[in-house]
């Protein structure tokens, strides 16, 4: 099995080559402080605390816009940059199979240290309107940063986790999907756990895996 993501049996084989994938890119790392910038292959990176990244971000935004905002702004960055992503790692890996673009995804997301990912049996990867991820993340930072603090939030927090995963799969699989996450250690649930399909499904999809939208 993958070692940085757990996924049912049939996905498995997908996922063993999206390890070997995305571990021969990041074998390109490289630092050079004296030069001021990070590497991997090509490709300059940037290190960002996470709670700058999440908590100061995002209290910032809220303060000037509201919360309902502050959520939406984190989450359509967030799906910007994973749909960037999405598209220069294919590039820079020649990939060109959808099923590929995506099971390098989870992968990827692990080696960035955004979260690890389990996906669920109930999933159903699709090119059209059928398209269901169901997953969870065991250890996202925004939900780490919340208890860490010794916070709880109100709704769920994994607005970078669940944007970025979003435009990733959006990007690899060639059609408009959106995550939401249904439950949130942040909160005090169990799991941080997600949805995603086409935007017009996710009440649907939520309501048959998790009854009423909470």
């Amino acid at each position: 099995m993958p070692k940085t993501a757990i996924v049912p049996a049939p996905f498995a084989p997908l996922f063993d080559q999206a390890e070997k994938c995305v571990e021969s890119f990041f074998a390109g790392f490289r630092r050079e402080p004296e030069r001021g910038t990070i590497y991997v292959g090509e490709q300059r990176y940037v290190l960002v605390r996470a709670e700058s990244l999440f908590a100061a971000l995002y209290e910032n935004l809220a303060s000037a816009f509201g919360d309902e905002q502050a959520d939406d702004l984190i989450y359509n960055m967030a799906r910007v940059i994973g749909t960037a992503d999405s598209v220069a790692f294919a590039k820079d890996r020649k990939l060109t199979d959808a099923n590929a673009k995506l099971s390098t995804g989870p992968v990827h997301f692990a080696y960035t240290g955004w979260a690890s990912v389990e996906i669920y049996p109930t999933s159903r990867p699709a090119t059209d309107q059928s398209y269901l991820l169901n997953y969870q993340h065991p250890n996202t930072f925004e939900s780490e940063i919340y208890r860490r603090r010794d916070k709880r939030a109100e709704r769920p927090v994994c607005r970078f986790s669940a944007g970025y995963s979003a435009g990733w799969c959006s990007a690899a699989y060639g059609i408009e999907v959106h995550a939401r996450e249904v439950t949130c250690t942040g909160r005090g649930d169990a799991r941080c756990e997600f949805i995603m399909a086409p935007f017009d499904k996710l009440d649907e999809h939520q309501a048959a895996l998790y009854g009423k939208k909470k």
